[in-house]
């Protein structure tokens, strides 16, 4: 079984431009995430996807592959099937270039999952939420696991409501998780992206993964022990900064 990882690099994103090529600790952002994509011991290929020849150039500079897809794409998920015919993977991952803290081990625990057992169209790391703040902060993805820790439901908002409880309260009532934008896909779940109908929810939401919750997919989750850093904001920049400076992450 094959695994290919593909990191959709967006120089054009909306909510902080030019995020991938921003410099944290002396390292584009991206680099940060091709680095650790090239230290996952089980994968046969790592190639980032751009819309942009400028990011294309980076990457090449530093001896790694880069395709141009097309600026239309609306999603790392669109840029990665734009991009499958060129990519050999089995199964094939799809890694957000904002999570400079990326762990290769974490990679590696989700190779080893889909290798003992591969029963789902989507795996996609969960972890739990510690921080009561993290609950109604919107740029922290929650998710609702069944009792087969398959995914329920992501959101924005907090999930789930705690009734007749002060808000301040509702960490200690029930078990929180949040998200991490890392998908493992099937092959055949990309080739088949053009037949799942569009999703009034991931449109709301503006996640993508609805899409394929609402067309009935089956998202298996892994429970990871940490919160990464995505960067989607000027402040979530400044806080990785701090976090390299006060670190020895390389």
């Amino acid at each position: 079984m094959k695994f290919s990882i593909a990191i959709p690099a967006r120089l054009g994103s909306t909510r902080l431009p030019g995020k991938v090529l921003a410099d944290l600790g002396g390292k584009p952002v991206l680099r940060h995430v091709w680095e650790a994509a090239n230290r996952v011991n089980g994968a046969n290929e790592v190639v980032v996807l751009t819309e942009s020849p400028e990011v294309q150039d980076v990457v090449k500079n530093w001896g790694g592959i880069c395709y141009l897809t097309p600026e239309s794409c609306n999603n790392g998920t669109e840029r990665v099937c734009s991009a499958l015919d060129r990519l050999s993977g089995d199964l094939i991952f799809n890694i957000q270039s904002d999570e400079p803290f990326l762990r290769a081990e974490l990679i590696e625990a989700m190779i080893a999952r889909a290798s003992m057992n591969g029963v789902f169209d989507i795996l996609t790391p969960v972890y739990s939420i510690k921080n009561a703040d993290d609950i109604f902060n919107p740029n922290v993805v929650k998710v609702v696991l069944g009792h087969a820790e398959q995914a329920l439901y992501f959101s924005r908002s907090p999930i789930p409501y705690v009734r007749s409880t002060d808000m301040s309260q509702w960490l200690f009532r029930v078990p929180f998780f949040g998200h991490l934008g890392i998908y493992l896909y099937g092959r055949e779940v990309l080739e088949q992206l053009n037949l799942i109908p569009p999703s009034p929810l991931a449109a709301a939401e503006s996640l993508e993964q609805l899409r394929f919750l609402q067309a009935g997919r089956r998202i298996q989750t892994i429970l990871t022990d940490e919160a990464s850093i995505a960067i989607d904001t000027p402040e979530d920049l400044a806080r990785a900064r701090k976090v390299i400076r006060e670190s020895a992450i390389p």
